[in-house]
């Protein structure tokens, strides 16, 4: 940094002003046009990606920043492994006297330093580069080398589109069946929950989502996107020869250690190729029990009265991946003690249990969610788990159920617990049986946890404090990100939900044009703590940051 009274970071923009900046380390580099110092409004103005915590974090290190080098010399980058360098977000760049620069995402990564310091034997000196920085500088250096050889391994020509017969069986070759089964295992090993290819101008991006966030990976050459689709739809039992309409399809895989690892996989075209999304689900993962649900006692209390009647309805809301079937499977396993008849239809199953005969939707053969429910009805069930309640015939049919005798848990996408009866009457529910049936509604949302390892205070502007309603000195804590958690910050979910249970209070709300808002208002009073406000009392717990539980806010 220089003496002026303006704080400035020192960029670097070329390889050769890397081999400088260590030629003369621990001088100061002179201003050049591959090396600048910059103030903080110069360095927002660099690039989107340069934002004011790089800024001060290098500063506060005492670390220059790098630019996408403009020239190709590869300096240092061949002396770590390519997914070394992926799984560290770290790539050397220059050696120099003892000392090798390297560029790294996260330069307080300890572990990653200590490792590094080891491999290279030379003194590592950190340079901080953004997270697109670090993409493009993984994607030159080490994603197009392997997939340049891999081309070379097919005998493709990058410059000549390759044809269908060619991609299909080009699709059967080791190289190919490496890459995809690689990428599996990897976003497995990562406990990411899905895998997209993104196709684009400049190549295909691969992402893993982890905890609820798309982290990337790599880029491949636009030339092995096909190669790599047909793979998958391969795996996955569809049209090799279909490109331009939207397909699904289904497989699994085996890991050596026993576990079965469900994949549905879905694939649309677009502009630049087709794109694809595989949905990663362990069946053999352990299921939650309603202790581990992490219930408040006096909501635990509540729902255990739900789930010991006899007859009614139990639903779990919110939107697509907020774990309402680990809530309905958690109430299965609780039930399954009594000795009764459990009967499920889902799409899919996702967990076998002992005890419960299981079903699942095919609508080739006609067996929907609404046509296994009147069987169902002949079938003697006590208790009756529907996957999601889609549609007016399907809600109709689980208020008749829970109206005669049986108790109905099932799934529906809302909002909020209050908004729950107004989509039941906007499916057709009549105002009357709902009053009858419902018993009680969760409402919920994943939150990530606060990774453990890289903890630190949370920086919070007044407005969000305000209106979630925490003092100006309450401290709040956030994750810096570190090979614990993938860089991410975070690591593993809990669920936030509000529990209304449906008292006479409420019932007397349920009619045509209700005013969800006087529900929610009255289901508070009744003793439900909305989510936000569950959400903030687990960020002053520690387990989450207030930036979550702003994420999740419901009002």
């Amino acid at each position: 940094m220089t003496h002026d009274e303006e704080p400035r970071l020192l960029v670097l923009r070329s390889m050769a002003a890397i081999h400088r900046y260590l030629d003369g380390y621990p001088r100061a580099l002179p201003q050049a046009p591959d090396a600048a110092w910059m103030s903080l409004p110069e360095w927002l103005a660099e690039g989107d990606d340069c934002d004011e915590d790089h800024f001060h974090r290098a500063l506060s290190l005492g670390y220059p920043a790098l630019r996408v080098p403009e020239d190709e010399d590869r300096g240092a980058t061949g002396t770590i492994s390519p997914e070394l360098a992926r799984r560290l977000r770290a790539v050397p760049t220059q050696r120099c006297k003892g000392l090798v620069a390297v560029a790294l995402e996260d330069c307080g990564n300890h572990e990653a330093m200590q490792q590094l310091n080891f491999l290279l034997r030379d003194r590592v000196l950190p340079v901080i580069a953004t997270a697109p920085v670090m993409r493009a500088l993984i994607a030159r250096y080490y994603d197009r080398d392997e997939d340049l050889t891999i081309v070379h391994q097919l005998g493709l020509d990058p410059a000549r589109e390759t044809s269908e017969k060619e991609v299909e069986r080009l699709a059967r070759e080791m190289p190919i069946v490496r890459i995809v089964g690689g990428l599996i295992r990897d976003a497995i090993r990562r406990r990411a929950s899905d895998i997209h290819i993104r196709p684009g101008a400049q190549g295909a991006d691969v992402l893993y989502r982890i905890d609820d966030e798309l982290v990337p990976v790599r880029r491949f050459l636009r030339s092995l996107l096909p190669v790599l689709v047909s793979r998958i739809k391969v795996l996955a039992e569809m049209n090799i020869a279909e490109r331009r309409r939207p397909q699904d399809g289904r497989t699994s895989v085996t890991l050596e250690e026993g576990r079965k690892i469900d994949m549905r996989v879905s694939i649309v075209p677009t502009v630049f190729g087709e794109s694809v999304a595989i949905r990663l689900h362990d069946t053999g993962g352990s299921l939650l029990n309603l202790e581990q649900l992490g219930l408040d006692p006096a909501d635990r209390v509540r729902l255990d009265d739900v789930l010991a009647r006899s007859h009614g309805m139990f639903l779990a809301t919110g939107p697509t991946g907020c774990g309402k079937s680990t809530t309905l499977y958690a109430a299965l396993l609780e039930l399954r003690k009594q000795r009764i008849n459990i009967l499920t239809i889902e799409d899919p199953v996702e967990f076998h249990l002992e005890d419960v005969q299981q079903m699942q939707v095919n609508r080739v053969a006609g067996f929907t969610f609404a046509s296994a429910m009147r069987n169902f009805l002949r079938h003697d069930p006590d208790v009756i788990m529907v996957g999601e309640m889609r549609d007016r015939e399907t809600a109709g049919i689980a208020v008749e159920s829970a109206l005669t005798g049986h108790l109905v848990l099932s799934t529906l996408h809302t909002n909020s617990a209050a908004a729950t009866v107004t989509r039941l009457l906007d499916l057709g529910v009549e105002s009357y049986l709902l009053r009858a049936s419902l018993l009680a509604v969760m409402s919920q949302r994943l939150v990530r946890k606060t990774c453990p390892h890289c903890r630190e205070v949370e920086t919070i502007e007044p407005r969000v404090r305000s209106i979630l309603g925490v003092g100006p000195d309450e401290v709040f804590h956030v994750g810096r990100g570190c090979p614990h958690c993938d860089g991410l910050g975070v690591r593993g979910k809990l669920a936030a939900y509000e529990l209304m249970i449906v008292t006479p209070a409420i019932q007397e709300l349920i009619v045509p044009g209700v005013d969800m808002r006087a529900i929610h208002e009255t289901a508070v009073r009744e003793g439900m703590t909305p989510i936000t406000k569950a959400a903030v009392k687990l960020a002053r717990s520690g387990m989450i940051s207030l930036a979550e539980a702003w994420r999740v806010r419901a009002e």
